[in-house]
């Protein structure tokens, strides 16, 4: 018996060119990027059992340990060097999350997983401008050939037409996809992080507030890789003590 989320977004595809999903991961994190992930499923991959076979298990990366996701992070890239499916990463860099807010960075990561992956499918998918009078229902108005899926609500700062979908890595396999793509990419990241900074426990909290992170945080300050706006936020820091803070780890750590 299929996935729930395969049967989702065989539905959608039918009688156009395919699906595309988006979704983010590190969001909430104190320290590091975010990172987006894209991945595009044209109608015909739907035609094969041995891709419903290949993806069955295939769902919201935070539902599986570590080495699991590893595994199916692997599958994806296996289909994908195939040909049989295109995706795409995008980072949005601590710098950018400070500039732009963590929703600004994240639709510029978005972005830039889009295009990666539009380039990636030699231009079978093309992120479409939003139409100016109406940034929500356009792409159901225009009826378009592809269906474009971000997880969540939609976002009014990404640029290219899609529409929204609550818990969408969770119903949507195109999604699902991309929340892995998004999440190992970044996780691989800060764990070759992690001996650099070694007090931060990095390779184990992926830059969330776990215990140790935060007391580390305290003990020592932050990191060069550390967000300024969210330990303002998130730790009550006054802008100036923790921007002077910033700048000084920036000299004794980095």
């Amino acid at each position: 018996m299929p996935s729930p989320r395969w049967t989702h977004d065989r539905k959608l595809a039918k009688g156009r060119q395919g699906v595309v999903g988006v979704d983010e991961a590190g969001r909430g994190c104190l320290a590091g990027p975010v990172v987006a992930g894209c991945v595009i499923l044209p109608e015909a991959f739907f035609s094969f059992a041995r891709h419903r076979n290949a993806v069955e298990k295939i769902n919201d990366s935070k539902q599986f340990a570590e080495a699991e996701r590893e595994s199916l992070f692997e599958k994806i890239k296996k289909m994908e060097k195939a040909g049989v499916l295109y995706g795409g990463t995008g980072w949005a860099s601590v710098e950018e999350i400070e500039e732009h807010n963590i929703v600004g960075a994240t639709c510029l990561a978005m972005r830039r997983a889009m295009d990666q992956a539009s380039e990636k499918s030699g231009k079978l998918w093309c992120p479409q401008e939003k139409h100016p009078l109406d940034l929500f229902d356009q792409a159901k108005l225009d009826s378009p050939d592809w269906t474009v899926l971000v997880d969540g609500r939609p976002m009014k700062k990404l640029p290219f037409a899609h529409e929204g979908l609550i818990k969408g890595d969770t119903l949507s396999l195109s999604i699902a996809m991309a929340s892995l793509l998004a999440k190992v990419s970044r996780d691989r990241w800060m764990k070759e992080l992690d001996p650099e900074f070694p007090l931060y426990n990095f390779a184990s909290n992926k830059g969330y507030g776990s215990p140790v992170h935060l007391n580390a945080l305290k003990e020592h300050g932050p990191t060069l890789h550390h967000r300024p706006r969210f330990l303002r936020n998130f730790l009550g820091q006054s802008e100036q003590g923790t921007t002077e803070s910033f700048q000084q780890s920036q000299l004794s750590l980095a």
